[in-house]
């Protein structure tokens, strides 16, 4: 919402997860996150304030403007939470000014100014008889008894200035009126049921849909629904969803992503037709009538947000991997070597997403010589190693490769004088390779494969 001439107040609450899940894929701070945005949109010499009450912005915004304060403030820090329980009572009525005008403005119920002011000079009057230095000092007064002495206004505002959740209640907040999320539908002149058939008519709503986003590059989206309206009149209604922002005029003319997750719905629906009605005397495929297509969950993203994913020390282009997981219908994992000498510890699952150059941890450990151990392990792990015969005596001899002795957690075992072993790659004639080891028993196991 517009505050004032150039004050804007912003709800992050409903997006909030959307942030947090960003933040952990690309293993950066939220200030790296917001910083290229609102220089984008603000300029460089942008003030910007994140804190759990707008009102708390606004009293910490009026102080760093008066300290002529510049870029991105974040009041869940330790450091702006010690200054901002060290702000004075000059602060904390000057701060008010914007407030009182702003309810003027919307003609905010049961506000009067002439009131207001009075109240706040009496209030200014019993600080002065009881020496208080600054809210702080008596933040733990009731704000009912603020609210009995000096009216509901200055026991909002006392409440709004310590309070530790997000509450809207009685804020002059003025929600932006939402525009209707664009839909398109499609009346078929005949019945369709053949994936070829639908795909193309799909393509072309798209691109429909498309054309009503204006091409704007700042516009992703997050799920649609179609609503499909079957031979009998019946109406499903299935999601498409992605797993990360989608933007669908950057995906035509093919529009291959939000397709692919389309062919997985078709493929999924008709099982369960051909499940519940193989005893009817009904088509194989159930027709297509009609159907809607609308966009039920959007965000507007710069561009410039997207230059995060890219790294120009790393060869690795993350927005095509984005791209890819949107496509598939299960999410895929990105393991990494780990600093560990027993097999089923030295790899771990990691985010995905660049590695900042200044984490410290990672730059601490050499991992060089844990990679050069991975490439003799293989892609493919078993839960459990599988008990195989003796490839010397088996009726058709391997190959057999050696590679390492290594251990188990013998500690963790209730023979421990079977933590050593021996892993080979084994070879069999077709060339297919896997990964086993021996026991000190001479007993083998298999627990990997090579693709």
């Amino acid at each position: 919402m517009r505050w004032g001439e150039s004050i804007y107040l912003s709800r992050l609450e409903d997006c909030k997860p959307f942030w947090i899940e960003q933040k952990k894929k690309l293993r950066c701070k939220l200030t790296e996150l917001f910083d290229p945005l609102l220089t984008h949109h603000c300029g460089a010499n942008y003030i910007a304030v994140f804190a759990q009450h707008p009102w708390q912005c606004l009293l910490y915004l009026h102080y760093q403007l008066c300290h002529q304060g510049r870029g991105l403030y974040l009041l869940q820090s330790r450091l702006n939470q010690n200054i901002y329980r060290t702000l004075g009572w000059d602060c904390w009525f000057d701060a008010q000014t914007g407030l009182a005008n702003h309810l003027l403005a919307i003609n905010a119920r049961g506000f009067q100014a002439q009131s207001f002011h009075a109240q706040q000079a009496r209030m200014q009057r019993f600080i002065e008889r009881i020496a208080v230095a600054s809210p702080q000092d008596m933040n733990a007064a009731d704000c009912n008894s603020i609210t009995r002495r000096f009216g509901k206004w200055l026991g909002l505002i006392w409440q709004w200035s310590f309070t530790d959740v997000i509450q809207l209640q009685r804020f002059p907040w003025i929600n932006l009126a939402t525009e209707p999320l664009p839909e398109v539908r499609r009346d078929l002149d005949y019945p369709v049921n053949q994936w070829s058939f639908i795909e193309v008519l799909l393509r072309e709503d798209l691109a429909r849909l498309g054309d009503q986003f204006l091409r704007d590059d700042c516009v992703h989206i997050n799920r649609m629904q179609w609503e499909i309206t079957l031979f009998n009149d019946q109406k499903v209604t299935v999601e498409l969803s992605f797993r990360h922002p989608y933007s669908l005029h950057r995906d035509g003319p093919d529009f291959a992503t939000a397709l692919y997750q389309a062919r997985y719905i078709y493929d999924d629906l008709v099982r369960k037709l051909q499940a519940r009605e193989h005893d009817l005397d009904l088509p194989e495929n159930m027709p297509f009538l009609y159907w809607r297509i609308e966009v039920c969950e959007r965000v507007l993203l710069a561009p410039q947000l997207w230059e995060l994913f890219a790294n120009e020390f790393d060869q690795i282009d993350y927005q095509q991997i984005m791209s890819l997981q949107n496509k598939l219908p299960i999410a895929f994992e990105y393991f990494q070597a780990s600093a560990s000498f027993y097999p089923e510890q030295s790899f771990v699952q990691i985010p995905i997403g660049p590695i900042p150059l200044d984490n410290s941890t990672d730059a601490a450990l050499d991992h060089y010589p844990w990679s050069s151990s991975a490439g003799n392990k293989p892609l493919f792990y078993f839960h459990a190693p599988q008990p195989i015969d003796n490839p010397q005596l088996s009726t058709s001899p391997m190959q057999k490769l050696f590679l390492e002795r290594n251990s188990s957690q013998w500690w963790l075992s209730p023979d421990g004088l079977q933590s050593i072993r021996d892993y080979f790659i084994l070879k069999d004639h077709n060339g297919r390779c896997s990964w086993a080891y021996c026991n000190q028993d001479g007993a083998w196991f298999k627990q990997g494969e090579f693709c």
